[in-house]
């Protein structure tokens, strides 16, 4: 493949004699022109193996005292990492001393897409071997679009230590112009290392599983446009099922993503400032009378008599629609009228969100449904969202406590991804964006894999259309499930634009081979999908 996990080359400790420092009290920066060597946790694509996207490792910008004097990613201060999960910087201060402090210098600049990772851990050791983490830095936050942020944090005592790592899961591109690492080199009174395990080697390596999540195959079920009839039961019967000639065969995916087109709720890029009545309009027509989910839990039902399985349900999530900071009027909630600028309003109104879905699922009564848990609809974080770590965190919360969970699906490499857990989320899906454009290579769908496994989520199967190189793109997709492991070991979710879409008009085809897309669907599920049939192109 093309992609290099070892981007940066050589991470390991120098255990070269130490350096005789004169012993002195005074505070100083001790990584001052000190060369660095950086770990990457991920594969980085081609297009960012450049020394524009990634400084190469024997820069010395990150340490030479030359800060930044413009909020602009031109600015040749600064040192560049783009993509690769998260990093790990490392410096050999030459003999052990006492630390107590460091600062941090980096950059937000929202038109470029450069901005802070949510935290920077500073982890210490004596001895390469043993690290406990010393401090970190949060809430790296600036007002403005375009400005250099600066953190400086103390820590609660001095340490004795002679390597130092500074360690954060990425934002799309990250830009720093200095780090400085405090303390002086007499180390009487310095604390010893306590050996912890450390936060960047927690990754999981493993696939969200199928009873992580409470389904193994959920279908994104758009509904709520204004030009889209409600889906209907005959409609959902093919996805429900595994169909022949009208028959059913065998049960299909067995859970349902319910969620509004993006049109409803974003103006192009721009989200909608969307309020209640647009709100409750969106619960109404999710309940809509033999449509939407009732269609699908009279479809549910058709299917489990036919099987013999009269108990047959299906799960189902709803969506957490996004409270737009620009709606300062939003409506009445328990007498009062909501303001978004506000946290405490826009956690109100989540809530009433949430409950009323809720509450007309239980109204309903549904024989054949099975309500697993709530999905956050925007696909990155918004870290300049000053409100937006804490509003998930109280609305994760919350769906657990009602017994449920909370799901996600960011597109690849989207703000947030590697930091999942943190942000609270139960299971999370990733997108490899692989099916909508000719020129994504063939690496994407293996290295979208791999990153899914090592951050513990399971992988979205993705259909952008009927063409023949649509078909052989979603056959690629399974092919890399067998291949590397996501067909059997993890849970899956499913795109095709909307219901109807892909797979009803494959079923529906006499044509072999888009009809072929239904018949193959079925086989991945079932995990028997032959891998052999399909010829990769890895050279690019």
């Amino acid at each position: 493949m093309s992609i290099n996990i070892d981007f940066y080359g050589d991470f390991t400790v120098d255990k070269s004699e130490p350096v005789n420092y004169p012993i002195s009290s005074e505070r100083v920066n001790l990584i001052k022109g000190k060369k660095q060597k950086i770990k990457n946790f991920e594969l980085i694509e081609k297009n960012h193996q450049t020394e524009w996207f990634n400084t190469p490792a024997d820069s010395p910008k990150l340490t030479d005292g030359i800060f930044a004097t413009e909020p602009d990613c031109n600015d040749e201060a600064f040192f560049h990492f783009t993509s690769g999960s998260a990093r790990s910087i490392m410096y050999d201060i030459g003999a052990v001393c006492a630390v107590d402090g460091a600062t941090l210098s980096i950059l937000r600049q929202d038109v470029t897409g450069v901005s802070a990772p949510p935290r920077v851990s500073i982890f210490l050791s004596e001895n390469g071997e043993d690290w406990q983490k010393a401090g970190e830095f949060t809430e790296i936050y600036a007002e403005e679009k375009a400005a250099i942020i600066r953190k400086k944090i103390d820590f609660d005592k001095k340490y004795k230590a002679r390597y130092a790592k500074f360690s954060f899961v990425m934002t799309s591109h990250v830009w720093i112009d200095q780090l400085e690492l405090f303390g002086c080199t007499d180390i009487s009174g310095a604390c010893d290392i306590v050996a912890e395990p450390e936060a960047e080697t927690a990754f999981p390596d493993q696939y969200a599983s199928t009873e992580a999540l409470g389904a193994k195959d959920v279908l994104l079920a758009y509904f709520c446009h204004e030009n889209k009839a409600p889906i209907t039961k005959d409609i959902f019967l093919p996805h429900v099922a595994y169909m022949e000639n009208g028959e059913i065969k065998d049960a299909l995916f067995d859970g349902f993503l319910f969620l509004p087109y993006v049109a409803f709720l974003y103006d192009k890029y721009t989200k909608r400032p969307l309020k209640k009545d647009k709100w409750q309009y969106y619960i109404d027509q999710q309940y809509i009378a033999n449509g939407n989910m009732d269609a699908l839990d009279q479809a549910a039902a058709e299917v489990g008599e036919k099987l013999g399985m009269p108990d047959y349900k299906v799960k189902v999530y709803l969506s957490i629609l996004y409270p737009v900071t620009e709606v300062t009027e939003f409506g009445e909630i328990d007498g009062k009228n909501l303001n978004f600028t506000k946290l405490e309003d826009r956690k109100a109104g989540l809530k009433w969100l949430i409950d009323e879905q809720y509450k007309g699922f239980v109204e309903k009564n549904y024989k054949h449904l099975e309500l697993k848990g709530y999905y956050w609809f925007t696909e990155e974080i918004n870290y300049s969202d000053s409100q937006l770590i804490e509003l998930l965190r109280y609305t994760t919360d919350y769906v657990r406590d009602m017994g449920l969970i909370t799901t996600w699906i960011p597109y690849f490499h989207a703000s947030g991804y590697n930091d999942w857990q943190n942000l609270g989320f139960d299971v999370v899906c990733y997108q490899p964006n692989y099916a909508f454009n000719q020129a994504v290579p063939d690496s994407r769908l293996f290295n979208a894999a791999a990153t899914a496994k090592l951050h513990g989520m399971c992988i979205e199967l993705e259909v952008g259309g009927t063409q023949p190189w649509n078909i052989e793109r979603i056959k690629k997709y399974y092919a890399a499930g067998a291949l590397t492991g996501y067909m059997k070991d993890a849970a899956h979710m499913y795109y095709q634009g909307g219901v109807p879409d892909v797979y009803y008009y494959a079923y529906k085809s006499e044509d072999p081979d888009l009809h072929s897309v239904y018949t193959d669907t079925y086989r991945f599920i079932k995990g028997t999908f032959d891998p052999n049939e399909i010829e990769f192109n890895l050279e690019d």
